[in-house]
């Protein structure tokens, strides 16, 4: 499966393949691609807005232009073509552009890179797809109970997966209930304490 996304000058695609997203982004600086195992990308966003650089450096550059005449027509004789109020004009606009052409974004945060979803229409769509499949990779890789493991590092683990949303309250109860069954009662410190997944 695969959703793009695009606003202005920015382009977005996802790549939803088994077991990895492979992210595209590309904007008028150039592109960047990277995979990520859905189980990598964080729970946490974050929320940015870009603008295009290019409008404020426009609007710079036809400032010093229009300084530039200025100064010159102090030395000489000045033309109205060279007091002429065009160029702050034109970068008035291009200052307006900067200010309210803004691609608004979520940010996910993962050890490969950061994905940037444009908020849009297909942004909800595409979000839930990534943590729906987050969550099912998340369950794949540890949500079996291994009872031959220490039973408060099964628990650890169980409540790290509570923690990740992977689980809810109930299931992590019946779960601890098993492992406790099997192993024998334990203290709430017995597995609260000590490293969890990371």
């Amino acid at each position: 499966m695969e959703i793009e996304q695009k606003r202005y000058l920015n382009r977005t695609r996802f790549t939803f393949e088994d077991e990895r997203l492979t992210y595209t982004m590309g904007h008028e600086a150039g592109s960047r691609s990277f995979g990520v195992h859905y189980a990598d990308v964080p729970m946490e966003t974050t929320v940015m807005e870009a603008r295009s650089p290019w409008f404020l450096n426009a609007a710079a550059v036809m400032l010093i232009v229009w300084l530039c005449r200025i100064v010159a027509g102090l030395a000489g004789p000045v033309s109205e073509l060279d007091l002429a109020l065009h160029w702050p004009l034109a970068a008035s606009v291009c200052l307006l552009v900067y200010r309210y052409v803004v691609t608004p974004y979520t940010v996910l945060k993962t050890d490969a890179g950061e994905v940037y979803l444009i908020r849009d229409d297909r942004h909800e769509e595409i979000l839930d797809e990534i943590m729906k499949r987050r969550k099912s990779q998340l369950l794949s890789w540890y949500g079996e109970i291994d009872y031959a493991n220490d039973p408060g590092e099964e628990i650890r683990k169980f409540h790290w997966l509570k923690v990740q949303g992977v689980i809810g309250d109930d299931e992590f109860e019946s779960i601890r209930t098993r492992i406790e069954v099997f192993h024998g009662p334990m203290q709430e410190t017995d597995f609260m304490e000590g490293p969890s997944i990371n």
